[in-house]
C-alpha cells in the first residue's frame, strides 16, 4: 500500500499478519531503502534533546530513590523470580520517567500526543518490528505517539529501551527498527541505562541524518 500524502510503501495490517512468511525473519522490499526514513529537523533534535534531558533531571531529582537503591531478595529466589522482581523495578522507574515526559509535552506542538508504556498493539494487532535480527514481537518500554491517528504528520516520535542495567545490542537493534521500519518511522529512538554507571544516567538519542542512523549521548549527572 502507497501513503498518499508521502508516496512511502506501507504494509497493510492485513499482509503484516498473514501470509507463508508470517513470524519468520525476512527481507524487506528493494523500495525500504534509507530514504523511507525521516530525517528531523535542526529543531526538532534540540526539542528532543531539551525534553529528554530535562525529564531525566526531573527523574533524578525526584525519584532518585528508586533507581538508586538496591533490592535485597533471598538466595532461595529463583532465577526467574529475579528477573520478574527487575522488570516489575524497571516498569516502575520508567513509569516515572512516561511521567515527566508527558507533563513537559503539554504546552509544546506534542501536546496531542500519547506517552505510553509497554504499548504493544499496532492497531488492533499485536506490534511486530522488522529490524536486522528478523521480525519481533515488541513491546517497547515508553513511546511517545498518537496511538491510532493516522491523520497526523508524524504519527510516531519517540521511542525508548530503559533498563537498569546495560543497554544490550538486541536493544539497540529494536531502537534502530522502529526508526527504519516503514510501519513506523519514528522520528528518534531512545535508550536509557539507570544503574550501571554509578555517576550517570546513561543515554544515547538515535535519529536518521540522511545518510544513517546517528547516535548521540545525552548522559545525565546523578
Amino acid at each position: 500500500m502507497v501513503c498518499q500524502s508521502c508516496g512511502r510503501y506501507l504494509i497493510t495490517a492485513k499482509e503484516y499478519m498473514v501470509g507463508p512468511n508470517f513470524g519468520k525473519p525476512r527481507t524487506l522490499p528493494a523500495i525500504f531503502n534509507d530514504t523511507t526514513m525521516i530525517q528531523p529537523t535542526e529543531e526538532q533534535i534540540l526539542f528532543i534533546k531539551r525534553l529528554v534531558t530535562t525529564s531525566l533531571d526531573q527523574l533524578i531529582a525526584k525519584d532518585s530513590d528508586i533507581f538508586n537503591i538496591g533490592i535485597e531478595m533471598p538466595q532461595q529466589i529463583s532465577p526467574d523470580a529475579r528477573l520478574l522482581n527487575r522488570e516489575l523495578h524497571e516498569t516502575t522507574i520508567n513509569h516515572r520517567l512516561a511521567f515527566y515526559l508527558e507533563q513537559n509535552i503539554q504546552e509544546t506542538d506534542l501536546e496531542f500526543y500519547n506517552v505510553d508504556i509497554e504499548y504493544n498493539r499496532y492497531y488492533s494487532i499485536q506490534k511486530r518490528l522488522n529490524t536486522v535480527e528478523g521480525q519481533l514481537s515488541v513491546r517497547p518500554d515508553i513511546l511517545i505517539h498518537t496511538r491510532i491517528n493516522d491523520h497526523v504528520e508524524q504519527q510516531h516520535y519517540l521511542a525508548v529501551e530503559a533498563k537498569k542495567a546495560e543497554i544490550t545490542p538486541h536493544d539497540i537493534n529494536k531502537i534502530e527498527g522502529f526508526i527504519s521500519d516503514p510501519n513506523y518511522l519514528y522520528l528518534f529512538g531512545l535508550t536509557i541505562s539507570y544503574c550501571i554507571n554509578e555517576t550517570n544516567v546513561l543515554a544515547n538519542l538515535y535519529y536518521f541524518n540522511g545518510t544513517t542512523i546517528v547516535k548521540e549521548e545525552i548522559n545525565r549527572p546523578k
